[in-house]
């Protein structure tokens, strides 16, 4: 009875982070300013309001900040846009494994293991397009660092 309901062992983790901060590029490849450094930021459209992750998911995949905000800096000029004004999506994410243990001849002792990454299969997206020159510019066109759902099993075998 022991060997079937014993010895099981859980473990799980949850990530929760805030997006990482992103700028807005400039004009001319983001090379306006003529600085060969092509750091250049966007300019603020003055009275403008900077928003980002607004309405449904649909929506601010579409238009993660208002894009309207910003123009492309004035020639000569490095933008007067602070850099990594804005913050992308964040990441959230569930992991967790299941173990179950024998002890055969007080020596040997067999561990099976499923483990499962980003269990919940939660969509994590990339960051949106900054480039003001770009057809996607505001969207969200890809996923991010973390993958749907992947789970894998191990056997270990100790002596």
């Amino acid at each position: 009875m022991r060997g079937a309901l014993g010895e099981w062992e859980l473990s799980a983790i949850y990530t929760m982070q805030s997006g990482r901060a992103f700028s807005i590029n400039g004009g001319n490849g983001n090379n306006n300013s003529g600085a060969l450094v092509y750091g250049d930021r966007a300019d603020l459209v003055p009275g403008a309001i900077v928003r980002t992750h607004q309405g449904s998911k649909q929506q601010w995949l579409n238009q993660y900040f208002i894009t309207a905000a910003f123009q492309q800096n004035a020639s000569g000029t490095f933008g007067n846009t602070g850099r990594n004004l804005l913050q992308g999506p964040g990441i959230n994410y569930s992991d967790a494994a299941v173990m179950k243990n024998w002890t055969a001849y007080e020596r040997f002792k067999v561990q099976f293991r499923w483990e499962l990454f980003n269990v919940f299969n939660h969509a994590n997206f990339g960051q949106p397009d900054a480039n003001q020159s770009s057809g996607t510019y505001g969207c969200i066109t890809a996923t991010g660092p973390i993958k749907p759902r992947v789970m894998q099993a191990g056997l270990k075998l100790t002596f």
